[in-house]
């Protein structure tokens, strides 16, 4: 049995978890470098983005994982630049998700949009690997995602 439950990727100097935004049970912190930090919560909060994104002034990302099979992203920025994407797609439609208006193309465009407000080097080959591939874990799949819009998920110096 895998992991359910959202993670959070946002730019703070300070833990997500002390974030007025994050009010769920943070499970798991990581930093990475340029102040990037990843929270991964029991459960599910919404309006999370948006709270995030008002906090930090920052882009922030969404995965809600489901039983580590598949993750159901959603990205926004605070000038309005949103994406939405299901990593492990056929897995997603399986489950019954519906289809998402946006083509693999046009979340490349959108992503290397947030991307760039994000001050971030964007990597367009291994955003389309990530949204391609069909890892065991759909956590390894959203750090390669994370990986591509250039939110190195190496560990902070």
């Amino acid at each position: 049995m895998g992991y359910t439950g959202q993670i959070l990727v946002a730019r703070s100097s300070r833990p997500l978890s002390e974030l007025a935004a994050v009010n769920a049970e943070v499970l798991y912190e990581s930093t990475y470098n340029g102040d990037w930090r990843s929270a991964q919560l029991d459960g599910d909060q919404p309006g999370a983005v948006v709270a995030l994104i008002a906090e930090t002034g920052a882009p922030v990302v969404s995965a809600y994982i489901v039983d580590s099979d598949l993750a159901d992203v959603e990205a926004s920025s605070p000038a309005g630049v949103a994406w939405h994407v299901y990593l492990h797609e056929d897995t997603a439609l399986s489950y019954g998700a519906p289809a998402l208006p946006h083509t693999a193309d046009e979340v490349v465009e959108l992503a290397r949009a947030w991307s760039a407000e994000a001050g971030l080097t964007f990597d367009p080959v291994a955003l389309r690997e990530a949204l391609e591939v069909h890892n065991t874990f759909a956590e390894e799949t959203l750090h390669e995602l994370l990986d591509g819009l250039g939110v190195s998920t190496r560990p902070a110096d």
